[in-house]
């Protein structure tokens, strides 16, 4: 077990090594380069930017880098005059500014379909009340130090993320392709596996995402973004025909497959940049005398696939909008996306945070940030993840603090102090566990609070049990406001999801039976299908339901009877 357990050890160090460093290395220059222009009462902000900057990486916002500068710059400035008022305002004045500023962040970062971002940025409004507070004579160059912040967030997403979109389609459709060619060659030679079209189906999740996170605004996709959806389809449609074949091949059949097998060679080497050209498929290669359905369908599918892998690589495609007929009403209805869970989600916890906000302003509590952290963190939007997350919290408090008394009661230098708080970060980016992740940040905030204050066992210890306490008075008023008074379950919200999707997919079902059809609101309604399924069956595995296959795939199968009936679909 031991050497199990160091051989993984290992191999986590050996693959994240150059990671870690080069992000340490980055987060100490910008810190210090930021220290150095805005100056020392403006590190926090420094530091803030770090955390924002990689969490962002969560979203593609290459595709409009200004607006979403925008949206960052007005967020953040707003957050910094906030900050200010609630520090210098009168504790009940503040209150209700306190309460907006929460509200919009929650609601406004947190996703149905997507990774949430909220937490960086309420952690790094925290801050700015209560670590590095500012005057009325820095505010200028605090919100100056706010919206350079902004712009570094954007031109760290255009650098890390300029290949992002190119290396998902080419990852997803490059996978599909292996798949397809390996179900062919099961079929003919009995060797590997059977095709999976659910697993084949899932990884159509990761190109809707991409297209949602670059599309410009709601209902405003490129024909770019349509082709990389249709794209994974048409494989998926490959797939699909291939599970449809019954009794064994005949040899006009198996010419077919294997005609099958070398184009889609020809488009996954095209699609990898390994060279080859993207040919069509030539209809005298299927007529082989046999099942003329069958000639018909492979045939149409592998055009099809070649139309969309041509449209997704012409250049001109990417900049090209087709402009919806819908109303305004429906496209503002589309464009604000309310969403009851986010709202009940946003409020609830704008509520807790702003209450003991005050409570700690007015009870003049002198390390009352660390209850507020606490409760930030553990105020989850499911109460099904409240205990288990605070479970690892106060187990990470007790490790860090135990770690923490041990090394800085033994280094009472500033010069190792620093050291230490220093290699605690660095450690950090080796854990990949929630525990992990806050052992090492109890360590640096166990670091900033004792580094010039407190020597010794005894006043090292005192400062970890007063941690130690505001963390557990956190954690136990997060079970109770989370778990207790204002409950939401993951199941509520996954009933409603599910009813959702059982009303795209209908909507979906009909516009495709049109003659007529809104490109956009089409490809929006096929997009939000592949999210709500992708959520839908995470929430699934959590709580361990099942049988929900079984309704993806009944609507699913609808939606695809209704297209194939189409007949201006080509290949379908």
């Amino acid at each position: 077990m031991v050497k199990l357990n160091n051989e993984a050890l290992f191999k986590n160090v050996r693959a994240n090594f150059a990671h870690a460093t080069l992000n340490f290395l980055f987060i100490i220059a910008f810190v210090n380069v930021f220290q150095w222009i805005f100056g020392a009462e403006n590190s926090i902000v420094g530091v803030i930017f770090t955390i924002m900057m990689s969490a962002s990486m969560v979203r593609d916002m290459t595709a409009t880098p200004v607006k979403h500068l925008l949206i960052q710059a007005a967020v953040l400035l707003w957050m910094g005059m906030s900050a200010f008022w609630v520090n210098t305002l009168p504790p009940l004045a503040a209150f209700p500014v306190n309460l907006l500023t929460v509200f919009f962040i929650l609601y406004a970062f947190t996703y149905e379909y997507s990774s949430h971002m909220y937490f960086p940025y309420i952690l790094s409004y925290l801050f700015l009340i209560f670590i590095s507070p500012v005057t009325a004579e820095g505010l200028p160059k605090r919100l100056l130090g706010l919206f350079a912040g902004a712009v570094c967030v954007i031109l760290y997403q255009l650098f890390m993320g300029r290949r992002r979109a190119a290396e998902t389609a080419r990852d997803v459709l490059c996978s599909m392709a292996d798949e397809a060619v390996a179900a062919i060659t099961y079929l003919l030679t009995g060797q590997g596996e059977a095709a999976d079209p659910e697993k084949v189906h899932r990884r159509l999740f990761g190109l809707s995402q991409t297209v949602y996170d670059r599309r410009k605004k709601a209902l405003c996709v490129s024909d770019a973004g349509f082709s990389m959806i249709d794209a994974g389809r048409g494989l998926e449609h490959i797939v699909l025909l291939l599970v449809d074949l019954k009794g064994p091949l005949t040899p006009e059949m198996r010419k077919i497959l294997e005609k099958t097998r070398e184009k889609i060679g020809e488009y996954r080497t095209y699609i990898s940049q390994e060279g080859g050209q993207l040919l069509p498929p030539v209809r005298e290669d299927f007529a082989r005398g046999g099942d003329e359905r069958a000639e018909t369908d492979f045939y149409n599918a592998l055009l099809y696939l070649h139309n969309h892998l041509l449209h997704l690589s012409d250049p001109q495609k990417r900049t090209h909008y087709r402009k919806t007929v819908l109303s305004v009403s429906v496209r503002l209805k589309a464009a604000l996306d309310v969403s009851s869970v986010r709202v009940l989600y946003a409020l609830r916890v704008a509520f807790l945070l702003s209450v003991f906000t005050l409570a700690v302003q007015v009870l003049a509590l002198p390390h009352g940030k660390w209850l507020l952290f606490t409760l930030a963190s553990l105020s989850v939007p499911y109460a099904d993840d409240v205990k288990q997350k605070t479970v690892k919290r106060l187990l990470a408090t007790v490790a860090g603090g135990l770690f923490s008394v041990a090394l800085y009661s033994m280094i009472p230098s500033m010069a190792g102090r620093t050291a230490v708080m220093m290699i605690s970060g660095y450690l950090s980016f080796y854990c990949a566990e929630y525990t992990g992740t806050f052992t090492c940040s109890t360590v640096g905030a166990l670091g900033g609070a004792v580094f010039m204050t407190a020597f010794g066992w005894s006043d090292v210890g005192a400062m970890a049990i007063v941690r130690l306490g505001y963390v557990c008075v956190g954690a136990a008023l997060a079970v109770a406001a989370n778990c207790l008074l204002f409950p939401y379950r993951r199941r509520t919200a996954t009933r409603q999801m599910l009813k959702k999707y059982a009303a795209t997919t209908e909507l979906l079902t009909r516009v495709c039976r049109e003659c007529q059809v809104d490109t956009q609101l089409y490809y929006s309604l096929v997009i939000q299908a592949h999210l709500l399924e992708a959520k839908l069956l995470q929430n699934a595995r959590a709580a361990g339901w099942d049988g929900l296959d079984e309704i993806l795939i009944r609507c699913r199968a609808a939606v695809r009877r209704a297209h194939r009936s189409r007949t201006a679909a080509v290949g379908w």
